[in-house]
């Protein structure tokens, strides 16, 4: 499986949408997208003694890493055509 590191030390929130946790270089990514499109958001820095958790955007890119890998494999492989599969 992949080692993902626990680097979010963000709380970040569009709006009134639930707060996604974020690592530092994606807080920096995410409040700038923000300020540049004007749109209301806050960011809150974890304090020292909480817990680092995973950062949800450095775990979409582990996602879709995954699910290219994964369909890169598929594509490689022999497909079986079921009879009516072509309608």
């Amino acid at each position: 499986g992949y080692n993902m590191e626990k680097t979010g030390r963000f709380l970040a929130t569009v709006a009134d949408q639930t707060p996604v946790v974020l690592c530092e270089e994606h807080a920096k990514i995410f409040e700038m997208t923000m300020l540049v499109n004007d749109i209301p958001h806050t960011i809150y820095e974890f304090d020292d003694e909480d817990e680092s958790q995973y950062c949800q955007a450095c775990d979409l890119q582990v996602a879709k890493e995954y699910v290219k890998k994964r369909d890169q494999a598929q594509a490689n492989q022999p497909r079986i055509i079921l009879p009516g599969e072509f309608h």
